[in-house]
């Protein structure tokens, strides 16, 4: 995991100083753990962090030199850069601009459905707005990919600076292509947008889903005998979550598939529960569920790793409703319901969750589009260092971790130390 440092609020009360340069930055990075994706840079102790040059416009900060911290400093370079080397673990970096040395930034976020993830994470972007000097409109499209096209255009109309938008992926590049027409910054979260080549054509804020489809069946593999003893693992059968039509969560699926049948070649069965067939609600999970633990009983334990949270939970009630929850593990990605199930006492089948705080994908997101609003960066240049080669545009993959109902509340603790909100 990567290492914790510097609050955002230590950050933001040492601006005046000068800036550690952006090849420190990145000899003090610490690689993701997660395959395939680099992990953020830490930046340096709150005696050495950046300094803005105080422009609204935007500049890069002056690096003294850590052997001699008197020395004259090197000019900055021109054009954009990409302040994101100095992000510590949570994601949130300094654009080198005092933030109320400008005029308040308009930022839209916008999501197509009601979702508590969407609601914790619109929770987190108020909470920084006076960190950012920012002002958060917040736009739920209610599952009508045409409002939500429409009012991307009313909100640059009227004035919009930027948007951090969840891109639909069924529709993903009409909506890119409105995006695109308003000529405003804008970053995704959550869903990918890929060209024919699979390569990254939007800035965005997510979890790598072949890592976490491989994750979770592997912590079901590392932690079963806690809840069932020494089994004969040949009656451990799989039901796998998808929605084929969403690129991400349908590689969570693909992963998980060959993570468990390369763990359990001599298993009791692997079926998929693709939610294409209904949608990404609890009903649709709970039906898909519920069909395939009555169709094979012949089936005496079940890992079930989810592509959603909704569709765990509606699993964890199929379970219970047909008397098999003690022979039921549940896991999936994202913890927005499960650690609110916790906080209630919850201790079913739904055991476990690779965790996100609202914060880790509201902070990298706030500050990239803020970067490149002070002209610092740009969205090419944004996260440049730890972007893929095949990709475009930076796919920044969160620092994540699997919790229980043991370890949850540590990590959310952890999570709002590290951003400097307590």
């Amino acid at each position: 995991m990567k290492k914790a440092v510097a609050l955002i609020l230590a950050l933001l009360m040492v601006l005046a100083l000068a800036a550690c340069n952006s090849d420190t930055a990145k000899d003090e990075a610490k690689d993701s753990p997660n395959a395939g994706g680099g992990g953020t840079s830490a930046p340096p102790p709150a005696s050495e962090s950046q300094s803005p040059s105080g422009g609204a416009s935007g500049g890069e900060a002056q690096a003294p030199s850590n052997d001699d911290a008197g020395a004259a400093p090197a000019p900055a370079p021109a054009g954009p850069i990409d302040p994101s080397v100095n992000a510590n673990s949570i994601g949130f970096f300094n654009s080198g601009v005092d933030p109320h040395s400008r005029r308040t930034y308009e930022i839209v976020w916008s999501y197509m459905r009601p979702m508590a993830l969407f609601q914790n994470i619109e929770n987190a972007m108020i909470e920084l707005e006076p960190v950012l000097n920012i002002k958060i409109t917040p736009y739920c499209a209610n599952s009508d990919v045409d409002a939500l096209l429409q009012n991307i255009e009313i909100y640059a109309d009227q004035g919009a600076d930027a948007f951090v938008i969840v891109i639909d992926a069924a529709t993903n590049m009409r909506i890119k292509e409105v995006l695109d027409e308003t000529g405003l910054p804008y970053i995704g979260i959550l869903n990918s947008v890929r060209d024919a080549n699979g390569s990254s054509i939007v800035p965005l804020i997510g979890m790598e889903g072949f890592v976490i489809g491989d994750m979770m069946v592997r912590w079901l593999n590392d932690n079963y005998k806690k809840y069932w003893g020494d089994i004969d693992t040949s009656k451990i059968g799989l039901l796998d979550y998808t929605f084929s039509p969403n690129i991400d969560f349908h590689e969570r699926h693909l992963a998980a598939w060959a993570t468990f049948e390369q763990l359990y070649p001599n298993n009791a069965g692997m079926f998929v529960a693709d939610g294409v067939a209904g949608g990404l609600n609890e009903d649709t999970g709970y039906d898909l569920a519920a069909a395939n633990f009555a169709a094979h009983t012949d089936v005496e334990y079940w890992f079930v790793p989810s592509c959603l949270e909704l569709y765990a939970v509606a699993a964890g009630r199929a379970a219970e409703a047909q008397g098999i929850a003690d022979k039921v593990l549940i896991t999936t990605a994202n913890s927005d319901v499960l650690s609110a199930l916790w906080d209630s006492g919850y201790d079913g089948p739904f055991v476990s969750c690779i965790a996100t705080h609202a914060l880790q994908y509201a902070a990298p997101a706030l500050c990239g589009v803020v970067s490149i609003l002070d002209g610092v960066a740009t969205a090419e240049t944004l996260w440049s260092t730890i972007r893929k080669p095949t990709d475009k545009y930076t796919y920044f993959e969160m620092d994540v971790d699997i919790l229980t109902k043991d370890t949850y509340k540590a990590f959310f603790d952890r999570v709002r130390a590290e951003s400097g909100l307590g």
